[in-house]
């Protein structure tokens, strides 16, 4: 299916505002496709040589997927790639721990009416993504509008002149680019947290790490006993085998077109915070000497996983950054760069999707150049990190069936959230209180939930006291 096949959305009309978009990933992708729908002029710019096809899957909630309404290539084709998951527990001899179950939305009837309403009939469960068709789709969207990633750019200074009402970057070549508006999109690390934050975001390590693929299914076919262990639900859907342990966590999921698996472990030689560097099969055993016990079809399945396939991913915790602009608001940072989530949250892209939808409505909202900063820090007062969603259940390596963090993507106020419509109601009502001082109560937050400041160490602290770590209000329901 070409993009040529169908309309563009309707843009509206321009702004005569330039965004220069650091970062090509699924944050800075979607950006620069609402910022050009909202009127903006979009360059975007990333420090790979090329586009990634690394990664495995990802989760993508209906908050975000609404958008696809206003794109006809995108609505069509993440139909096409989309595919929904049974979830089962097993331990590490492969024993079934529970039945296989499908992940729903907690929904009523109406709400059910309302989601299969916004989305086209996508049924109310959780939605899974190949990371490289997912990127690729939104690449080739980008490509209709007329505009292309520039590869191999690498950001490594941000800078801002409030007098000329201009932000830019610096190149390692010295290269500097400049624009009306600077989004930071390029991940964890990125440097624009120097003049955000004024320094550097330390990292922790968690002293763990995860072994991640996906690889053809064709691959595993011709296995029958890998098939028949890593059947498909009653309904044709694919089952997610999460297998459990002490120290240990490891998926496996076999659908129509790939084959997954993943082990959550302790740190190993190698490992990095990157989605482009890989490892080998051996590494896996040299580091998992457990799995000498595991059964030989498990095994197989991680030593058919063809070379370069293979990465390594350290989870690091960083405390939440407040503030994701620069004093002037004509940097703002979105996705990883402004808040980092653990791949185990099973949020990050979801997150990342609706920082982009809300950042280009707001500055819809605003109009014109010299509002851009106060359409960013609205934006910025207006996204509520919820972080917390992947460390409730993460204090030890010590994994039980159906953790906290689970249900909690399921509850409705996640799903329910409409980041742009939110944006459009909320817009002028946070703009008073950056302004005056008000009042303001963001309601994308769980029924009953005060937020406050937070750090992991109180965080990890609370769950080692017994407390609620904060998890006030129903995060669940």
């Amino acid at each position: 299916m070409s993009t040529q096949d169908h309309a563009l959305p309707q843009r509206q009309s321009p702004l005569g505002i330039s965004v220069l978009i650091v970062g090509g990933g699924i944050a800075g992708l979607m950006a620069a496709l609402e910022l050009w729908r909202q009127g903006l002029d979009v360059q975007v710019i990333e420090r790979s040589p090329a586009r990634l096809t690394a990664g495995d899957g990802f989760t993508i909630s209906h908050t975000a997927m609404r958008a696809f309404n206003k794109w006809p290539y995108l609505k069509q084709k993440n139909k096409e790639i989309t595919w929904t998951a049974w979830i089962a527990w097993h331990n590490f001899k492969g024993e079934r721990l529970t039945e296989p179950e499908n992940m729903e939305f907690k929904a009523t009837k109406d709400s059910d009416k309302e989601i299969y309403e916004e989305t086209d009939g996508l049924s109310p469960e959780l939605h899974r993504h190949s990371r490289p068709k997912f990127h690729l789709m939104l690449e080739t969207q980008l490509e209709q509008v007329g505009i292309k990633v520039q590869y191999g750019h690498r950001a490594v200074r941000y800078f801002e002149n409030p007098e000329k009402c201009t932000a830019g970057v610096e190149l390692d070549n010295g290269k500097v680019l400049e624009a009306d508006l600077v989004v930071a999109a390029d991940g964890i690390g990125s440097h624009s947290t120097n003049i955000t934050m004024g320094h550097e975001v330390r990292a922790r390590s968690t002293g763990i790490s995860i072994y991640r693929t996906a690889y053809s299914a064709e691959i595993v076919n011709s296995d029958p006993e890998i098939v028949e262990k890593f059947e498909m639900a009653p309904n044709g859907s694919p089952v997610i085998q999460l297998w459990i342990g002490e120290g240990l966590l490891a998926t496996f999921s076999r659908n129509e077109f790939d084959m997954g698996w993943s082990i959550t472990h302790k740190i190993a030689k190698g490992s990095s915070e990157s989605w482009s560097k890989a490892v080998s099969v051996e590494d896996v055993f040299e580091s998992i000497p457990e799995m000498n016990d595991w059964p030989d079809y498990a095994r197989r399945v991680i030593e058919l996983t063809p070379k370069d396939k293979l990465l390594d991913f350290e989870l690091v915790w960083r405390d939440p950054q407040p503030i994701w602009t620069s004093s002037s608001g004509l940097i703002v940072q979105i996705g990883d760069a402004a808040h980092t989530f653990l791949p185990s949250s099973g949020n990050g892209a979801n997150q990342g999707l609706e920082d982009a939808i809300s950042l280009a409505k707001c500055l819809r909202i605003a109009g014109k150049k010299g509002s851009i900063p106060d359409a960013t820090k609205v934006h910025n007062k207006l996204r509520l990190t919820v972080e917390k969603y992947g460390h409730n259940d993460k204090g030890v390596l010590n994994y039980t069936p159906r953790p906290k963090y689970l249900r909690m993507l399921m509850a409705p106020w996640t799903w329910k959230h409409d980041p742009e419509k939110y944006a459009e109601e909320r817009y002028h009502e946070a703009l008073c209180a950056l302004k005056d001082g008000t009042p303001f109560q963001s309601t994308n937050t769980p029924p009953g939930h005060v937020f406050k400041p937070w750090t992991f160490e109180s965080v990890i602290k609370a769950m080692q006291d017994g407390e609620d770590a904060g998890f006030d209000g129903e995060w669940e329901g």
